[in-house]
């Protein structure tokens, strides 16, 4: 009987033995997920697509303090800009958290079923209590522990590209938010430029009021434009503290990082503009490679349901029973036979989840599409804008007043004349330089849609392509 029994343990022990290398396995996959999964391919990807280098604090424990600091410390240019947002902007490590949420899953799904056990007493009259003992595994989630990892590894590489399409984001709006305040800090030079014209021209007014040479209705004309002046000065002022704060927000910056400065003035019109396709924006896109990710990922979870919902959910184990002084041991199965239920509601979730997947990728192509239309149509008509005041309208107010100048010095032309020929050389100065801040946005745009992300195209505020008069002088 000794032997009998010692030959049950043994081959009780063989089949438990037998389970070890599947538990092993099993236990290996869910540690070896890495606090860092994704983070080095987003941060490869932004490289790559923006030329910036962005960190995820809670695994990278690289200081850029002084990176920032350094950069602060000198004149921004829009990349510089970029760069103390990718590193100093508390949305951008709140992105980053989507990684830590797909990395969660994906150790979730590795994860080793725990044993679950039940005890149990009976009495009989005077004698010594019955005991029974058991302790099972689900089995069943070890067998589908393959279709949960290919579903969480999905999500993981979709939450990267998420991820990555909304650094892209900040690293746009900073852009945007730079252009503008260059456009605002001009502006103001501007303003205070048509500011001194008017004042002298109030001034002159006064004089030439006081001598009789005008009447009220000139000199109050004369007084209105200044004042008009002075306001549209103030205004533009509080738009540049309005642009410096937006971008100071995009950059995370606050306290002594607030000292910031940035470039004096917005670039010319570069002479070559981005080539940009449908084809490669297609192949670049974030968007529609996050949207084939999730399209997997659904597929996966349809398939799990599916493999749920009909076969058995099996529990192994052993149980123990002691009858008075005895202990009797043996395998212990548990069936949960999917009789009523197989599932279906989570398989038809999937499944709806899939076909949207499907759907979005055909929408969110043609946006693709219609966008990187309207983005080049944008940087033409923005280019054309801005090289039309450069090369036409500016010389030709410097011309007028060139020319007022000498009418003046013959005494042929009034000094109202030359201060209002000023005045409009200074207004399409300024009109000149929102022209260029339309450029430089309209080419962000497209080098953000080129970059792999879906974009709102910002409408140029100029006229456009300014078409040049016939040669017989048709027209109106």
């Amino acid at each position: 009987m000794i032997g009998h029994r010692r030959d049950e343990k043994a081959g009780r022990f063989g089949e438990r033995r037998r389970w070890i290398p599947l538990l092993a396995i099993a236990a290996s996959a869910s540690a070896c997920v890495p606090k860092d999964a994704g983070y080095d391919d987003v941060r490869n990807m932004v490289s790559r697509r923006a030329n910036a280098d962005v960190r995820y604090r809670h695994v990278d424990s690289a200081d850029t303090a002084e990176q920032v600091k350094e950069l602060l410390e000198k004149p921004l240019s829009d990349r510089d800009a970029v760069q103390v947002a990718l590193l100093n902007n508390p949305d951008v490590q709140a992105s980053f958290e989507d990684l830590g949420v797909a990395r969660a899953r994906l150790v979730h799904a590795l994860r080793l079923p725990n044993p679950h056990g039940e005890a149990a007493v009976r009495y009989h009259g005077d004698s010594k209590p019955e005991l029974d003992l058991s302790v099972t595994l689900d089995v069943s989630q070890l067998l589908f522990m393959p279709y949960r990892k290919g579903v969480a590894d999905a999500d993981l590489n979709a939450a990267k590209l998420e991820t990555t399409g909304r650094i892209l984001d900040t690293v746009l709006a900073v852009r945007r938010a730079y252009f503008d305040l260059l456009a605002a800090q001009q502006g103001v030079e501007m303003r205070r430029k048509v500011i001194m014209a008017s004042n002298a021209a109030y001034a002159t007014a006064r004089r030439l009021h006081d001598a009789g040479n005008i009447t009220d209705l000139d000199l109050l004309t004369e007084k209105a434009q200044y004042d008009e002046a002075r306001l549209a000065a103030a205004r533009a002022e509080f738009a540049v503290v309005r642009s410096r704060e937006r971008l100071q927000n995009l950059m995370g910056a606050f306290g002594a990082q607030a000292n910031w400065t940035t470039m004096a003035r917005l670039a010319d019109v570069p002479e070559r503009d981005p080539v940009a396709s449908e084809k490669d924006a297609l192949r670049v896109s974030l968007d529609l490679a996050a949207i084939r990710a999730r399209y997997a990922a659904a597929g996966g979870r349809a398939n799990l349901a599916r493999v749920e919902g009909w076969l058995p959910s099996v529990r192994g184990g052993v149980t123990a029973e002691r009858a008075e002084t005895n202990w009797s041991l043996g395998p212990l199965v548990e069936l949960e036979v999917p009789l009523f239920y197989q599932g279906q509601g989570r398989v038809d979730e999937a499944e709806a989840d899939w076909r949207r997947q499907q759907h979005m990728y055909g929408s969110i192509a043609l946006k693709i599409r219609s966008a990187l239309r309207t983005a080049t149509q944008n940087l033409s008509s923005a280019r054309a804008t801005a090289l039309h005041y450069k090369n036409v309208l500016l010389p030709l107010r410097a011309r007028i007043v060139h020319e007022t100048q000498l009418g003046y010095n013959a005494m042929g032309v009034g000094v109202f004349q030359l201060i209002q020929a000023r005045r409009d050389e200074i207004e399409t100065g300024r009109a000149y330089v929102e022209a260029q801040r339309d450029y430089w946005t309209a080419r962000a745009e497209l080098e953000q849609l080129m970059s792999g992300r879906l974009v709102e195209v910002t409408a140029v505020s100029g006229p456009g392509m300014v078409s040049a008069p016939s040669a017989d002088g048709g027209g109106h």
